[in-house]
C-alpha cells in the first residue's frame, strides 16, 4: 500500500516518500508551438487537441517567474509543507530555437521555489542539441520527460494524426533511456476501434522500455477539437461506459510493472467543453470506482505482471 492507501504506485505517494512533503506540478506555458501545427508535419494537430494544446490550465504570461508565482498562489494550501515542479505542459516543449528552449528551462529551475522540471514533448523532437540540454538538466534537477505515446497501434496513430510512427517514437525513447532520463508515457483509453487487446499491447511496450511513469487518460471529446466533428458523424463508435473504462484500468494496472509511477488514471478536460463521455466530468467518481474494484478484487499494481 502507498501512503495514500492506493493499490498502485501513485505520484503523490512517490514524492511524499522521496521528499517528505507534498510536491505539486505547476503547469506552465513556454510559448512553444508544435511541428504538427505549424505546417512542418501538419497544420491540424492531433485530433483530440484543443486550440490551446494541453494548456487549458496554464496562464499565458510572458515571464516564467510570474507564471510560477501565479500557479503557486493558485495551487498551494496554507500551512502545508510543499515543493514545486515546473511543468512545461503546452504543445511541444523541445521544438524550436535551442537557445530559447535552454533559456526557458534554466529560467524555471533557477527559480528558488522550483525543485524539479517536467517537460511535455514529442519523441520525434529530440535533436542532438536537445538531448545534450536534457542530459545537463538531468544532472542539475529532478527531470521528467513526458511523451505522448497514446497507442502502439499504427492504425490508431494514423487516425489521431500524431504525425510519426511508433518506430520513430521508440527511437526517441531509447535516446532518453541511454541518458538515464526519467520518461513518462501518456496513454489514451477509448479511442475508436481499440479494445483491451490494444491496451495490453501498450502495457507490454511500457513495461519493456522501463518507463518511469504513466499518465492514463480516458478519451474525452471537447467541442473545439477535430475529433468532435468525427464524433458527430460516428457516435455509434463511442460507447465506452464508466464501468468498461474502470475495468480496463484494473486490467492494465494488474499487468503493469509495479515500479512504474502512476501520475493519473483519468482525463482532466475542460468541464464546460466536454461533450462525451459525460461520466468523465465526475473525476472523483471514476477514481473511487477504480479504488473500490481494486479492493474488491484484492488486486494491486503488478500482481499480474511477469518480468521478461
Amino acid at each position: 500500500m502507498e501512503i495514500n492507501k492506493k493499490r498502485y504506485r501513485d505520484f503523490d505517494s512517490y514524492f511524499k516518500k522521496k521528499y517528505k512533503k507534498k510536491i505539486i506540478k505547476l503547469p506552465l506555458d513556454g510559448g512553444f508551438t508544435c511541428p504538427n501545427r505549424d505546417g512542418t508535419i501538419s497544420d491540424k494537430g492531433c485530433i483530440y487537441c484543443s486550440e490551446n494544446g494541453a494548456g487549458d490550465f496554464t496562464n499565458r504570461l510572458d515571464d516564467i517567474d510570474k507564471q510560477i508565482e501565479f500557479q503557486i498562489n493558485r495551487l498551494r494550501k496554507k500551512d502545508r509543507d510543499e515543493g514545486y515542479i515546473a511543468f512545461f505542459q503546452n504543445f511541444t516543449s523541445t521544438y524550436g530555437d535551442i537557445n530559447y528552449i535552454r533559456y526557458v528551462f534554466y529560467k524555471a529551475i533557477n527559480n528558488p521555489s522550483i525543485m524539479g522540471l517536467s517537460i511535455a514533448t514529442r519523441a520525434d523532437c529530440l535533436t542532438d542539441e536537445v538531448l545534450e540540454l536534457l542530459d545537463d538538466l538531468n544532472k542539475k534537477t529532478f527531470l521528467i520527460v513526458e511523451l505522448g505515446l497514446q497507442s502502439v497501434n499504427e492504425d490508431t496513430i494514423s487516425f489521431i494524426n500524431r504525425g510519426y510512427s511508433h518506430r520513430e517514437f521508440d527511437k526517441g525513447v531509447l535516446k532518453l533511456n541511454n541518458l538515464n532520463i526519467k520518461t513518462l508515457a501518456h496513454l489514451i483509453i477509448g479511442l475508436p476501434k481499440e479494445d483491451i487487446n490494444d491496451y495490453l499491447k501498450d502495457v507490454d511496450y511500457i513495461n519493456k522500455r522501463g518507463f518511469w511513469g504513466l499518465k492514463i487518460h480516458n478519451l474525452y471529446i471537447e467541442d473545439d477539437t477535430l475529433i468532435y466533428d468525427y464524433y458527430k458523424e460516428n457516435e455509434n463508435l463511442f460507447t465506452m461506459t464508466k464501468d468498461e473504462f474502470t475495468d480496463y484500468i484494473i486490467e492494465i494496472l494488474g499487468k503493469l510493472n509495479p515500479s512504474i509511477v502512476i501520475q493519473r488514471l483519468t482525463g482532466d478536460g475542460r468541464y464546460d467543453r466536454i461533450v462525451w463521455p459525460i461520466w468523465s466530468k465526475n473525476k472523483a467518481a471514476v477514481l473511487s470506482t477504480i479504488d473500490k474494484k481494486l479492493k474488491d478484487m484484492n488486486l494491486k499494481q503488478g500482481d499480474l505482471w511477469k518480468e521478461n
